[in-house]
């Protein structure tokens, strides 16, 4: 690295913008719309809440007592776990998903992207990321297997974000119960005239579909075996079997479905070995769930990397459509930073009000870890650049430095006051601690 000091500064730059950041928003305004905030507080005002908040969200445990001293120590006050416990309602969901997306908007040095992106002014990623829960928690955020009478509960997280500008769009939580079907037409929300979407076959419907060629806005998405194709000229269905067989390759236009979508359908063969490991894994996957094998036709088809999209062959190429799709994996990437680096499995799951308030409240932490790694990335040489995973590991051991650096003390003040706060026995007439215990076995003895 060239200039270690310049990126260095870079990264302890990023919490102060976010700060400053914070301080400009209508915060008491995004809480009265999700109804978290009906009257003015009296005693800790909404934007120290939320500054003590962001000061907790590295921290591994979030217990209702940590996080509400923290709170009263960024409110310079007393704050008890009785006080906040009284002011958290279901709508802390809703308020915390208004500040990550108002905070994290896009950076203002955007991270240099292919000219493939240059028509678009944004690159919007729709997936999901489930966690398992408690099973007290079934009925809030129901599993699948529940319909069987069995008490499975898990989390799923819907994420869209744009990598283009490194914005976060949209969060939301639900059980698992809602499938990425169910939540395909949340991007209707987001996206506008000039997007391009990218998403998994998850998602695929060719309504959704339908109304992003109306709107005007791009999209791309793998094809999904048993979707309806229909010629434009005859209006037939397609004979993509024959049509494969005989050009090894296709670009062509379709309709789509019943509402009869005009869009691009692109087929780009595979090698042999590919579509071989393809098959094989389909025919083990549903012999393992117990579903009827993949149909002739359908494994005919996996010797193809097959696409939907409605950006004109005169903009991408079919072998771009491969490399853009392949920047979908970014979202992936980031899930796996967040679950096994900045401590998103590890939630309050002790009332699904406090599992709300910890996952949104990591949120903020990871989200904010995603753009320092775009910040740092545009200080980096042609021949380096930042790994999220990387970053996320690192970032995740310096909880201290965080915390400390919101509520604005050193380390050594942030360790003073977790050690004077946290770390004795709570006085139980019930139950003798180690060292009682040590001191009445030393009394027997007399």
């Amino acid at each position: 690295m060239q200039n270690p000091s310049a990126f260095f500064a870079t990264l302890q730059q990023q919490l102060p913008a976010t700060l400053a950041k914070l301080q400009q928003l209508d915060v008491e305004g995004l809480a009265r719309q999700a109804g978290f905030l009906k009257r003015c507080p009296r005693k800790i005002p909404i934007l120290k809440f939320l500054r003590g908040l962001l000061a907790v969200a590295p921290e591994t445990h979030l217990s209702l007592e940590h996080i509400a001293s923290v709170i009263g120590l960024a409110a310079h006050t007393t704050y008890t776990k009785q006080g906040l416990s009284d002011r958290l309602t279901p709508a802390v969901e809703a308020f915390l998903a208004r500040v990550i997306t108002a905070l994290f908007g896009q950076l203002c040095l955007a991270v240099p992207t292919s000219q493939a992106f240059r028509s678009f002014a944004r690159v919007l990623v729709q997936d999901s990321t489930v966690e398992t829960l408690p099973k007290h928690l079934a009925k809030l955020f129901p599993a699948s297997g529940n319909q069987h009478g069995h008490d499975y509960a898990a989390l799923k997280i819907q994420w869209i974000c744009d990598l283009k500008n490194s914005a976060v769009e949209h969060v939301s939580l639900s059980g698992f119960t809602r499938n990425d079907q169910a939540a395909t037409s949340d991007i209707l929300h987001v996206a506008r005239r000039g997007d391009l979407v990218i998403r998994d076959l998850g998602y695929l419907t060719s309504q959704i579909l339908a109304q992003f060629v109306e709107a005007q806005i791009s999209f791309l998405t793998r094809h999904r075996h048993g979707i309806n194709l229909y010629d434009p000229k005859s209006g037939k269905p397609l004979d993509l079997k024959t049509q494969l067989a005989a050009c090894g390759s296709l670009d062509r236009q379709v309709l789509l479905g019943p509402e009869r979508a005009p869009l691009r359908w692109v087929a780009l063969p595979v090698p042999e070995e590919v579509a071989n490991q393809r098959r094989h894994r389909a025919k083990t996957s549903a012999q393992r769930r117990r579903r009827s094998p993949p149909g002739a036709m359908h494994l005919f088809l996996m010797g193809w990397n097959i696409f939907l999209t409605n950006v004109p062959v005169s903009i991408w190429p079919p072998k771009t459509l491969v490399a853009v799709y392949r920047l979908r994996w970014r979202i992936e990437i980031i899930f796996k930073t967040w679950k096994s680096h900045l401590g998103l499995r590890e939630l309050n799951c002790h009332t699904a009000v406090l599992l709300q308030l910890s996952v949104m409240t990591k949120l903020l932490f990871c989200v904010m870890v995603c753009q320092i790694c775009d910040a740092l990335e545009l200080n980096c040489t042609a021949n380096e650049h930042v790994s999220l995973l990387r970053l996320g590991h690192i970032l995740g051991q310096c909880a201290c430095w965080f915390c400390a650096a919101v509520v604005g003390i050193s380390v050594s003040q942030w360790v003073k006051f977790c050690l004077t706060r946290h770390c004795f026995y709570e006085i139980r007439k019930d139950r003798s601690n180690y060292y009682q215990l040590l001191a009445q076995a030393g009394g027997a003895l007399a």
